[in-house]
């Protein structure tokens, strides 16, 4: 079965990022400032990401599906853990919800769209890598929203988590 043509913009944007990544990782000098930048590119990339898999209903509602999950198991996450960052007394430090965000697309692009997987993962690494670089962030929180993002990015790709009008329900595939 043949797929429609993706956007040929993501990965054109993939490819941006992955060289600010560059970047952001080398420079001594512009460091701070192109990581808060960067830090700031996960809204695009989950715009691209969903956009590449556009042309499949299914692929683009589980996308979706994951992403919004992933929102609120962050933002509950958040609210239980409460602790503070790194630059300011706001209890919402743990988990990353950038990072989580991030890695829930890549983990859904590298399952729907393989060619994608490399990109997509270094581009979500680069999101959290940014968020500590920016000082939003301890890496725990960057590592713990990478994690929480996977996995739930896992559960959606496999048709594991499913919405009727009944209600949303789980099923085990192993």
């Amino acid at each position: 079965m043949k797929r429609n043509s993706t956007c040929s913009f993501v990965p054109l944007m993939i490819f941006l990022l992955m060289v600010c990544s560059a970047h952001a990782w080398s420079s001594e000098v512009i460091r701070e400032p192109l990581a808060r930048s960067i830090s700031g590119t996960v809204t695009p990339f989950l715009a691209a990401g969903g956009l590449s898999l556009l042309s499949d209903k299914h692929e683009f509602t589980q996308c979706a599906k994951a992403v919004a999950a992933t929102c609120i198991a962050t933002e509950a996450l958040k609210y239980a853990v409460g602790e503070k960052r790194p630059n300011s007394d706001s209890g919402t430090s743990f988990p990353s919800g950038h990072t989580a965000a991030a890695f829930a697309m890549a983990t859904v692009l590298a399952d729907y769209r393989p060619e994608y997987k490399w990109p997509a993962y270094i581009t979500a690494s680069t999101i959290g890598y940014s968020r500590v670089e920016a000082g939003s962030h301890y890496w725990r929180d960057v590592i713990g929203g990478a994690a929480l993002g996977y996995f739930i990015g896992k559960r959606f790709t496999g048709d594991h988590v499913m919405v009727s009008p009944q209600g949303i329900g789980y099923q085990w595939k192993w």
